[in-house]
């Protein structure tokens, strides 16, 4: 884990571009020479249909919290409750803080 957290922050020094550059030259493995262990990935990005445009109107707190909810793991997935129960407390905090601070 240690050499992963090395190559992620030396990766982390390079500019957009120049990392760009390093892909497209096929040379990002010799500095991130790490695999996923499934060999599958999901893929990053979605179907231009399947974009929706962003209202430009501020979200209200519920808004917020279903759409952070809706992007956490399902409740099948072996995640550790108590952490997810303390991450979710934690967000409805700032959002209500949030919320509290627009209406001053």
């Amino acid at each position: 884990m240690g050499a992963v957290v090395e190559a992620v922050l030396r990766l982390s020094t390079f500019s957009e571009r120049q990392i760009l550059d390093l892909v497209s030259e096929g040379q990002l493995g010799e500095l991130f020479p790490f695999r996923s262990k499934t060999q599958e990935l999901p893929p990053d990005s979605v179907a231009e249909d399947d974009l929706v445009e962003a209202s430009a109107l501020p979200m209200s707190r519920s808004q917020k919290a279903a759409l952070i909810q809706s992007s956490m793991p399902s409740s099948g997935a072996r995640v550790g409750s108590d952490r997810l129960a303390a991450a979710l407390a934690w967000q409805e905090e700032v959002l209500r803080s949030a919320d509290e601070e627009s209406h001053r």
